[in-house]
This record gives structure tokens, sequence and C-alpha cells, in this order.
């Protein structure tokens, strides 16, 4: 079957990719004591499996890495009270193979919102609660999580709590700032990385603000634009936060509170908390935490029409794409090509 010129360039894409991550995954060695039974995602830099205890008959999950991740290790150890954060059990070296084997958990947002298409305002705002509860722990305790995303928020079955895994670029509160522009994911990297400022605890909330939107509307407004300039979407970004119809959002509460809270090193989670169970209050909305994917169909709310706003500004005046644009902002900003922008030094 001949593939049309789109097709072929999809499946050149995806084959590039797969050779990419081939290049970096680490050798899958059995971990004694523990059965593999599948491969449960893969990224650039490492895979995780889901497995079984062999003598309690536990399932766990072990993450598997050519990079070292000691320091994640320690950075969940820490965390391993606060909500939201999954349990790790140990941390090993097999030969070159770095490993982490953590708690079990189901599915991740992108899973889920591949399967439903977008959330509904009442999952949306009780998934917004459960994040900044863990992000408020997680502040607490001097961590930047730096990589919020669709991808690293998960479920667990058992109980209501929405998981931030993935502390593999998280900073201690006294960190400085690594030997790199950027290191998060550039859809849902808040506006202080493209300026290469140094990264801040509400910077988490406002990465977790883009996450939500994509959730509630199935995709990013400059998700279109991935494999284009960053300039374009950190403007896209900043004329999102500057239109009036940000407010027709039920997690506006979100971006206001981020706007607000510029100056403040550690912010107050516990007001963002409360505006957000003002807007279940205005919706009618019942704190049951029953989510989407509880149900048989997706729950939906007659007073909003999700899908219809539109997030430009009337200032919106797009240049070429092969000119520069020039965007306002406290520091200057060094643009860099896609490839540069995750891995540059």
């Amino acid at each position: 079957m001949k593939l049309s010129q789109q097709q072929s360039s999809t499946f050149l894409e995806t084959r590039e990719k797969k050779a990419a991550y081939a290049l970096n995954q680490p050798v899958i060695y059995p971990v004694d004591g523990y059965k593999l039974l599948n491969e449960l995602s893969i990224g650039g830099f490492g895979c995780v499996y889901k497995a079984i205890q062999m003598k309690t008959n536990k399932l766990v999950a072990i993450k598997y890495s050519k990079e070292n991740m000691e320091k994640e290790f320690k950075i969940m150890n820490q965390l391993q009270n606060c909500q939201g954060v999954p349990q790790a059990y140990y941390f090993g070296q097999l030969n070159n193979t770095y490993y982490i084997i953590m708690e079990f958990l189901n599915e991740d947002m992108l899973t889920i919102l591949t399967r439903l298409k977008y959330f509904s305002i009442k999952t949306i705002i009780f998934v917004a609660i459960k994040v900044i509860q863990a992000l408020s722990e997680i502040h607490k305790s001097g961590i930047r999580h730096r990589d919020i995303k669709p991808q690293n928020l998960m479920t667990k079955y058992s109980d209501s709590n929405i998981y931030l895994i993935d502390f593999g670029i998280s900073l201690f509160q006294n960190d400085s700032q690594p030997d790199k522009y950027v290191d998060g994911t550039i859809l849902y990297d808040p506006r202080i990385v493209h300026r290469r400022q140094e990264y801040r605890f509400i910077d988490d909330i406002e990465m977790t603000g883009y996450c939500l939107v994509e959730l509630f509307k199935g995709q990013l407004p400059w998700q279109k634009y991935i494999g284009g300039r960053e300039s374009r979407i950190m403007q896209m970004k900043q004329e999102f936060l500057d239109a009036k119809s940000i407010n027709q959002f039920p997690i506006y509460p979100i971006f206001q509170f981020v706007l607000q809270n510029q100056n403040n090193d550690i912010p107050d989670h516990n007001i963002l908390i409360n505006k957000l169970r003002k807007m279940l209050q205005s919706y009618n909305i019942i704190e049951d935490y029953i989510y989407d994917w509880s149900c048989n169909e997706l729950i939906t709310t007659h007073q909003f029409k999700p899908r219809t706003i539109s997030f430009q500004s009337q200032k919106s005046n797009f240049q070429d794409e092969k000119q520069d644009l020039n965007i306002a902002s406290e520091g200057k900003i060094q643009f860099v090509n896609d490839q540069s922008y995750k891995f540059m030094k």
C-alpha cells in the first residue's frame, strides 16, 4: 500500500523517534526477587516496567535508565509521606543500568485523555485540587518538580489522589540552577523557562495550569507549533494568559493565582485550593472525587461549552515564520531550535 506524503512523513518521524529512543534505552535486567510482566512506558532516557514481587505477589513498577537516578530516589524518599507522591522502595544498579522499584500506579492522564478525548468540568477541577494539594506538600519540602505534564500525572484506582511521578529533573530548594537552559517539556514549560531565568515554586503551578487546559480542551492552543519556533509557543502562552476569555475556564483561578504570585517565593496553596472549591460551588458540583474514568460515560455540565473558547487577544498578529518575534520580557530571550531546546548545555 502506497503511503500519502503526510502519512509517509508521520511514519518516518515515528521511526526516527523510536530509533532515538533505542539509542538511549538501558539494558533491561531482571531484578532479583521480581518478575517483569510488561513494559508500561518508554521515554528518551529510560523505560518503566510492570513487575511482581514473587515472595509477596505485590505489583510494583520498575524504572530503568542509563542515567544515575540516585538523586531522584532521594527526592522521592524525602517525599514519602506526601500526598500524591508514589512510594519508592529501592534504588539499585546492574552493570551500566540504574533502576528504582516503586509503587505501582494505574494510568496516566495522557492515556485517559486519549480514551475520553477531554475531561468534564467536574473532573478537571477535582484533578486541579488534588495536584495543587500534592504540590503544596512537595513545595513545603523545598522541592521544585519542573516537569509537570499529563504523562507525569497518574491515577491509582484504590484512592482518589492524583500522583506526580518522574522527579528526574526536580531540584531541592538549595540546588543551584542546572547548567542547562531548560529541561522540561516545551508544551508545558512556564514562561520563566523560555526567558532562561531561574525556576521557582510558582512555575510548577503554571505548568499544572497548561496541563489542565489540555485535559479540558483536548489539546493546547499552541500544540500545532511543537515542531516550530519556541518564540511562537511562548508568545501564544503569554497571549493566552492575557486574553479576557481566559476567565471562562473553570480553572481560571490557577492562572489568576500565578499572575498574582510572581514575586512570592512559596505561594499559599490553600488560597488557590479554596478558590477552586468555590468554582465547584458555582457549578453546584459535590466534592465527591468521582472522576470521569470512574463512570461509564463522560459527565457533562450544560452551563458551559468548553470547546468554543478563543484564547487569542485582539492584539495577536503573528509575523511570518521566517522572521524573529520580539517578545517583551524581564530578561533577554535566547531562542533555540526544538532539538537544542531540550538538551542544550
